[in-house]
């Protein structure tokens, strides 16, 4: 059955996808379609290589049940190692932040888990195995969602690169440092200078509040950058209020209706962040499509892991109560060993 379900999912994705792929849905089916699908090449693959080796049933099974176990160990190690070096790199290259900690802390947090599970197996904790046993279903969800949003983007920023050409292009702004414009946010106006050029935008909309820590607003200082990069100052819009990526695009539509710019915009920010933009582009009605710039590649895991987190803190209802039926085994196991703690005492 596994074979005909990655099937279904995989159609029903793609349909999905076609009605309007600024959302994570189309991921969520495609990643469960691929999941069904390996699950039933590799099942099939085992049960060959049992057969011509000449395994019983109980054998066959033991290897599977193995094979469950350490592929994810390894690949949790491996994972966990991984993010430990990127957030060693982030301290040491980038201001030091709890955004950019974000692939330190869930390396240590990964480690870590694999560390009490180590510790409950090897010395018989039962309890402690029954709990982590029971958060499996909710560490599933979250990294099975972050999967999908990880896979979604890259195919996402294929389809965004096709759109119909745009009626403009809105630059979406992040800190500057010192009143200038730092490279991470260069590379974005740059993009959307290029996109207005290559494909005769009539209008250019640099977007940006001013911060607390910032003598001028981003926006004035992207202008500034933009027509020194070449950019026509009468084809340029400046809005210079917005302090989120939500207000960035509401503001953005507002000042574009004013001037009479009506038709789909295309967004620009960085490649981590475009496809949480075109969410929010959905969300508010706001026909269009969001691209990225290149971001170095030591600084994407923290960058994905908080455009994540963004993420589903903009779906915090589904999200939230999605979790707190997962954790119903978790906190009634604690509750009953508590009970019997209190009891035995």
């Amino acid at each position: 059955m596994t074979g005909p379900l990655a099937l279904i999912l995989a159609v029903a994705g793609l349909v999905v996808a076609r009605r309007d792929p600024r959302r994570l849905l189309p991921g969520v089916l495609l990643g469960l379609a691929a999941m069904s699908l390996v699950a039933w090449v590799v099942g099939g693959m085992l049960e060959l290589g049992a057969v011509l080796a000449g395994l019983d049933d109980g054998t066959r099974n033991l290897v599977g049940g193995l094979l469950m176990l350490v592929v994810p160990l390894v690949a949790g190690v491996a994972l966990g190692v991984a993010l430990v070096i990127n957030g060693m790199t982030m301290r040491r290259r980038e201001r030091r932040s709890l955004a950019n900690k974000l692939s330190l802390l869930v390396g240590v947090a990964i480690l870590g888990v694999i560390a009490v599970g180590v510790l409950a197996v090897w010395t018989g904790w039962l309890q402690l195995a029954v709990m982590l046993l029971l958060l499996v279903a909710p560490v599933a969800y979250i990294g099975s969602a972050f999967a999908a949003f990880l896979g979604w983007s890259l195919a996402y920023a294929r389809l965004a690169r096709r759109a119909a050409t745009p009626a403009a292009v809105v630059v979406l702004g992040s800190g500057l440092i010192g009143g200038r414009v730092p490279p991470l946010l260069a590379q974005r106006v740059a993009l959307g200078v290029e996109v207005q050029n290559k494909q005769l935008t009539p209008v250019l909309v640099l977007s940006g509040g001013q911060g607390v820590d910032e003598p001028r607003s981003e926006g004035e200082a992207m202008a500034e950058y933009a027509r020194a990069l070449g950019a026509p100052a009468d084809r340029m819009l400046v809005e210079t209020k917005s302090t989120t990526t939500e207000a960035n695009l509401k503001l953005s539509r507002t000042l574009l209706a004013e001037s009479g710019v009506e038709g789909p915009v295309l967004a620009v920010s960085n490649d981590y962040h475009a496809f949480r933009a075109a969410t929010l582009l959905r969300k508010l009605g706001i026909a269009g499509h969001a691209i990225g710039a290149r971001t170095a590649r030591y600084y994407l895991p923290s960058a994905l892991l908080r455009e994540f987190i963004a993420l589903l803190r903009d779906h915090r209802v589904l999200n939230a109560t999605a979790l707190g039926i997962l954790m119903l085994p978790v906190a009634a196991f604690v509750i009953f060993s508590l009970a019997r703690l209190v009891g035995g005492i």
